[in-house]
């Protein structure tokens, strides 16, 4: 199947460069050195975060246009949710996934400031810089906003005219307090094992069909986004026994692959080898999210039991 149409990152390095001016820690490589190394040798595997509190497995989500920036950011904006309220349970709570049509919307219009027109396609420092500013929404309904269900004529919608200032409002209650653009595998690595996801933004594509370790061979280009969800630095491939190390990529076109897994990794995902991510991470363009400001947990009237 051809998912050209569904391409949505647009390389521009000298907006990418113009978002970091204005961050307290436009590269990870900044607050790298306090968790140096602490990604060696382990396993995460955020995903299980979010299927614990989800209560089955995480499902692919598919775009409809070239929107994939933002759902590049907001699977792993959910990684980062739920990792917090499983480890700090008592002071969060898990409500619904993050939307995506806002952050595609408003990375367009109040942070590129139209500059991108008409066409789908938005920048990865655009939407994270996004959620860093102006907050995130979830996939429910508010008023007459309806984002249980995903559209693809919404998000182009927004993409072109804004996101409506009524839900500005509410989306500025929840954002990601830090974004850092993630330069290098050990950086991933790092931030992956700390739970801080990634949205990974290239020119690389890959095959539909993973190998005998669940990895895809890279093939073909695509200007693309997707998010990183887990990191395994310890598990050994079947290939004559050897360590191989990758990161797990979440696609957003559905059911679009096959093959063997490794770790019980969700449909639509891939992992990839650390070389590949190397290159895929020296486009500049990829960044990893931490500190979700969530929902507190609703007091219970006790008396009534």
């Amino acid at each position: 199947m051809d998912y050209s149409h569904l391409f949505g990152w647009v390389e521009d390095k000298p907006a990418v460069n113009k978002v970091m001016t204005t961050l307290p820690y436009p590269t990870f490589n900044m607050v790298h050195g306090a968790i140096k190394g602490s990604g060696k040798g382990k396993t995460a595997l955020l995903y299980k975060y979010v299927e614990k509190l989800i209560g089955g497995p995480l499902k692919p989500r598919t775009q409809e246009i070239g929107d994939c920036t933002s759902f590049g950011t907001a699977t792993p904006v959910d990684c980062v949710k739920a990792t917090e309220i499983v480890i700090h349970g008592d002071f969060e709570e898990w409500v619904a996934p993050t939307a995506t049509e806002d952050i595609y919307g408003g990375s367009r219009v109040l942070i590129g400031r139209g500059q991108l027109g008409s066409g789908d396609g938005s920048i990865g420092a655009w939407v994270a810089q996004y959620v860093q500013k102006y907050g995130t929404l979830l996939k429910q309904k508010y008023g007459q906003y309806d984002l249980s269900v995903y559209s693809g004529n919404r998000a182009s919608n927004w993409g072109y005219n804004g996101v409506p200032k009524e839900l500005l409002e509410i989306a500025k209650l929840h954002p990601i307090k830090t974004i850092s653009r993630i330069d290098t595998v050990e950086q991933a690595r790092d931030a992956l094992a700390n739970g801080y996801a990634i949205n990974v933004c290239s020119n690389w594509g890959f095959s539909s069909t993973r190998d005998r370790d669940g990895f895809a061979a890279p093939q073909g280009s695509w200007a693309h986004s997707m998010g990183i969800i887990a990191v395994d630095d310890a598990s050994v491939g079947i290939y004559g026994g050897r360590q191989r190390p990758g990161a797990l990529i979440m696609n957003s076109w559905g059911l679009w692959n096959s093959g063997p897994k490794r770790l019980d990794q969700p449909d639509g995902s891939f992992w990839v080898d650390y070389e590949v991510l190397e290159q895929m991470l020296r486009e500049g363009d990829s960044w990893a999210f931490s500190d979700y400001v969530g929902f507190q947990p609703k007091e219970l009237n006790l008396d009534l039991f």
